[in-house]
């Protein structure tokens, strides 16, 4: 009985909240009197909130009279209104007087826009999140100037991210990310897109040197959402398509492939390789059919709550990202999870937490390149009558006679999978215990688990060839555990009105702890998946370990000062010690400076205010460092070797590395001048800047040499030489807005010039990628380095008169229809000192037009990416067009290579012996233009408001990667940089081959809130 009461009690007490509350309704629209729909309306010091409808209305129980209207919507102002006596509120929002009112983050603080004298540029959460991709970075590309962004298919690859070209050779060229405050290293693999509130690019010094040592290729700040004060929105956001892949060559049939190996057997002086072609008619082997899907799954999908109240707020959201691979194996999968809470106690103290807990698992076979070089004759599987009935599942396989291994069989062979798991919990403590002075604390710790798994089955598809004939089992487990600690404390005053100061200082502490075990044995029993384990083993166990850490402390201070809001300074200085370096190098001061006049604020400009909305003048100075090498560089290391001694197996040793005690920091030097303006209430506005920074006692993993007594691969990483980049950075962006349609571009131009300006001796010579690019004072670095291919040879007098001085033929061995290689030094003879420059993997622009429409429901976003000037290497070459090797070739490739005068002047006649070195000598036969212009994304947009019991459903259909155009006829034109385990990261950049394309993808999109 007394449940009965209670439940009275309740409905009573409703009732009488329900008759105290005042319903409030109306209408939002702009000074053009069109509606706003999406305006927040909130009833200020409550939760309670609502949103207006596409028509711009709003509905809203308030508790009393005296309760008082926030309304907020992105480039307007902020209005409060009063409830009184009344129920109806309209409300006329005007546009924010300038987009320099603008929160824009800095390091370690966040400012107005209008106040940053340093090159910031800022992309809201909002631009990044048209595109589905599974690093953030390539929705950046063609959307901030300075920035250049090489996208790298595959699931799970990193985008190449430069930021004003390249600041060393040697050491990872990737910015520094910061997250939420924190450093999280060069990856930002494991965010999504749809936890970004903003990023802004720290593009020169002075406004990255309170970085340091880690800011040396430029910072990326990224801030996550948050939760808002209002009721609890539910945000559900879900897009999902197929990944295309289609053949990039039109590769030959049995019976074309017959055809053109005879031609190449013919001119050679052999008899037919496979007499007959006809037979081979409708007998071709399709292996791309066979082993690559047209079409790949790929599923981002996000769910999102936020919140709260004046003391609380808080934003949880759950992430999947999901991308197959073009086989029947292997990808990439990630979840991710994100608790935002922030607390405010009182009007001195707040505090917050956020925890970000995710999993990763990705593997995917490499061989998408055999699909195409296998020969078309050669069956996928072994005939019946080759079988014994013995085979296991892995060696019923065909085996090719081109030596290319059966793909088919290599994927279906495929287990190579990483699992890895990471927390990061990442809280700040913050007091005000007087006005303007704010002191936070902040700290982060980051564990995480990485196992990879390999399992080798064995298989014998040709006893000679093509054979595992032990399986073998292979783990590897890295953990680590990581920390940051940063405290600073910011005062922050006005005098005399016009004053206005801001003055940082503080300290932070970093540590990074690592270790490794592995291990590896061969025999497993069979090849299930149950037996795929280390302890299934029989034979030739082995097993190793090791733990590395690296610790880095920092004093940081910065200056703000502006006067009237017309003259600006900014000073920062910062002081790393890490614990990479021996005593006397290590610690290192990076100091910076900028100002800027804001010219709009002179009282000259007054009468020009009605067309000038920002006018202003910039410059920046600073100094930043690098200190991306190994841990304990200053120590020698033993490397292990073995060799067959009277028939033994014996261990050796020797010094791999050497220590150098005098390593110091890598030094970057950079200063900037700038513009930025904008006109008619910034509906035309960009900036124009020109840049030039200087890499002094870069950071160079060199070999002893021979005379040293020591090993030739004998290393020591040392300080040598210096280069310059230089270049302009260009936005001009504008914007309208004409009734129910709005519309708006944004332009990017970039521009890099890369110099050597000095080496550790002159006339020093830095060779990469094979000795195939070269790095010398006074030039580009890592340009192409080899033989001038002259067109080929037409006809026998041409053949004849390519000669020396007294007749002698300079390529002796050459034919008609061969390739004439250049006699550059004119010495009578082509030798390696005729190799010279033959391209370059830098682009002299980049260029990114954005573009976005929206008439009342319906939006529309396209973007356009483009790089000019630069070459590539593509050494897909050799394996389309080279008769010397057995595999398939390009479809029609008889007709298409020099078979009498006048047929061709760059693909060389076809032959077996390839005497002369078409093929094998490095030319410029390789070297094609790399200019590209990309549509990179294209999607159409309609939104519906306040229906089906919903605050928006928005339905969407985007294209990405749809159209590319470009003269170069390798597989893709975004070619990354080159392999960093080789030192070629930077020497070995624009080599392309058969690289995973950047694959056209369709997808459907589905956005509800709620």
């Amino acid at each position: 009985m007394k449940f009965k009461y209670i439940g009275f009690f309740i409905a009573l007490l409703c009732t009488a909240v329900s008759f105290g509350q005042i319903k409030i309704k109306g209408t939002v629209k702009d000074k053009a009197n069109v509606p706003i729909p999406g305006v927040n309306v909130l009833v200020k010091g409550t939760s309670s909130s609502a949103a207006t409808d596409f028509d711009g209305n709003y509905v809203l129980n308030v508790p009393n009279k005296n309760a008082q209207l926030e309304f907020t919507f992105v480039g307007f102002t902020t209005k409060v209104e009063s409830i009184g006596d009344k129920t109806e509120i309209n409300v006329i929002l005007e546009e924010s007087s300038q987009a320099l009112d603008e929160i824009v983050v800095v390091g370690y603080a966040a400012v107005k826009k209008s106040d940053v004298t340093s090159s910031i540029s800022s992309v809201k959460g909002k631009e990044l999140q048209t595109m589905t991709v599974g690093n953030v970075t390539e929705s950046l590309q063609g959307k901030v100037s300075g920035v250049q962004v090489t996208g790298v298919g595959g699931p799970g690859a990193q985008p190449r991210v430069l930021i004003r070209g390249i600041s060393t050779l040697n050491l990872n060229t990737d910015p520094l990310y910061v997250v939420d405050g924190i450093p999280m290293g060069t990856s930002i693999n494991f965010l999504s897109n749809n936890e970004i509130e903003s990023m802004e690019v720290l593009k020169d010094a002075s406004a990255s040197a309170i970085y340091g040592s880690r800011a040396s290729n430029g910072v990326i700040l990224i801030t996550t959402k948050k939760g808002k004060v209002g009721k609890a929105r539910f945000n559900f956001d879900l897009s999902s398509g197929m990944q295309m892949m289609n053949n990039p060559y039109n590769m030959a049939d049995a019976e074309g492939y017959a055809t053109i190996m005879n031609t190449a057997y013919n001119n050679s002086g052999y008899s037919d390789y496979l007499p007959n072609p006809s037979q081979y008619r409708g007998k071709t082997t399709d292996w791309w059919k066979a082993g690559i899907r047209k079409a790949s799954p790929v599923t981002n999908a996000s769910f999102g709550v936020a919140g709260g109240s004046d003391k609380h707020t808080y934003a949880i959201s759950l992430n999947y990202y999901n991308a197959e691979s073009i086989y029947e194996v292997g990808g990439w999968e990630r979840v991710t999870m994100r608790i935002a809470n922030d607390f405010k106690f009182s009007d001195k103290f707040s505090a917050g937490i956020t925890l970000n807990p995710r999993y990763e698992t990705w593997g995917s076979p490499g061989n998408w390149a055999d699909f195409d070089k296998i020969d078309p004759i050669t069956p996928i599987y072994k005939p019946a009558d080759q079988l014994t009935g013995l085979e296991n599942e892995y060696s019923i396989y065909a085996r090719s006679p081109s030596y290319v291994w059966n793909p088919v069989a290599a994927v279906k062979r495929y287990d190579d999978f990483t699992n890895q798991y990471n927390l990061n919990t990442n809280g700040y403590l913050q007091y005000e215990p007087i006005k303007g002075l704010v002191i936070r604390t902040q700290a982060s710790i980051e564990v995480g688990d990485k196992t990879q798994s390999i399992f080798r089955p064995d298989f014998i598809i040709d006893a000679a060839h093509e054979k595992a004939e032990i399986n073998s089992v292979e783990r590897k487990n890295t953990t680590n555990a990581d920390w940051t600690w940063q405290t600073t404390a910011t005062y922050s005053r006005i005098f005399a009105e016009k004053h206005n100061a801001s003055f940082m200082v503080g300290s932070t502490m970093e540590e990074y702890n690592a270790n490794d075990v592995w291990g590896y044995g061969e025999g497993v029993p069979n090849n299930s998946d149950l037996m795929r384990e280390l302890s299934a083993a029989t034979k030739n166990r082995n097993s190793s370990g090791t733990s590395w850490s690296s610790s880095l402390m920092s004093y940081i201070s910065r200056l703000s000062y502006n006067y009237d809001g017309k003259y600006y300074f900014t000073g920062t200085f910062r002081r790393d010690g890490s614990s990479k370096f021996m005593a006397n190098n290590k610690w290192a001061n990076f100091p910076s400076a900028s100002a800027s006049w804001r010219i709009l604020n002179e009282g000259f400009m007054e009468s020009a205010k009605d067309v000038v909305s920002d006018l202003r003048l910039r410059a920046g100075w600073g100094k930043v460092g690098n200190q991306g090498l190994p841990d304990a560089v200053y120590q020698s290391n033993i490397g292990q070797g073995y060799y067959v001694i009277d028939g033994q197996v014996v261990d050796t040793s020797y010094p791999s590395t050497m220590a150098n005690k005098d390593i110091k920091w890598e030094t970057v030097e950079d200063m900037s001048f700038g513009i930025d303006y904008g006109f008619w209430k910034n509906k035309l506005s960009g900036s124009l800047e020109y840049y030039q920074k200087k890499t002094k006692d870069m950071l160079f993993l060199k070999q002893f040499p021979t005379y040293s007594g020591f090993p030739g691969y004998s290393t020591m990483w040392t300080n040598v030489g210096s280069m310059k980049s230089s270049g302009i950075d260009l936005l001009i962006s504008f914007k309208d807005k004409k009734g129910d349609f709005s519309y708006g571009a944004d332009l990017t131009f970039t521009t890099v010039d890369v110099e050597m300006i000095s080496l550790s001796a002159d006339g020093e010579k830095l060779y990469g990628s094979s000795n195939r690019t070269l790095t010398v004072k006074g030039d580009e670095p890592g340009y192409f380095y080899g033989y001038v291919a002259d067109g080929l040879f037409q006809n026998q007098t041409e053949l004849n008169s390519h000669t020396d001085e007294h007749g002698t033929k300079l390529q002796p061995y050459a034919q008609v229809g061969d390739v004439r290689f250049k006699d550059v030094n004119g010495d009578g003879k082509i030798d390696d000192k005729d190799r010279t420059k033959i391209g370059s993997p830098w682009a002299d622009y980049n260029i990114g037009l954005n573009l976005n429409f929206a008439y009342k429901n319906f939006d529309l976003v396209a973007n356009f990416y483009s790089s000019i000037g630069n070459e590539i290497v593509n050494q897909n070459i050799s394996d389309l067009y080279n008769g010397a090797s057995l595999t398939n070739k390009v479809s029609g490739l008889e007709q298409m290579a020099w078979h009498g005068e006048g047929t061709s002047n760059y693909i060389p006649r076809l032959s077996k012996d390839d005497n002369n070195e078409n093929f094998t000598k490095f030319s410029s036969l390789y070297v094609e233009d790399g200019s590209f212009v990309r549509m990179k994304n294209l999607q159409i947009g309609y939104s519906f408001y306040n229906k089906f019991g919903l605050d928006k459903l928005r339905l969407s259909l985007s294209g990405q990667n749809l159209w590319t155009w470009t003269k170069y006829t390798g597989v893709e034109p975004e070619v990354g940089a080159g392999d960093p385990n080789n030192g070629d990261r930077v020497k070995g950049s624009g080599f392309g081959g058969w690289n995973y394309p950047v694959q056209p993808t369709i997808l459907m999109g589905l956005n509800v809130a709620f």
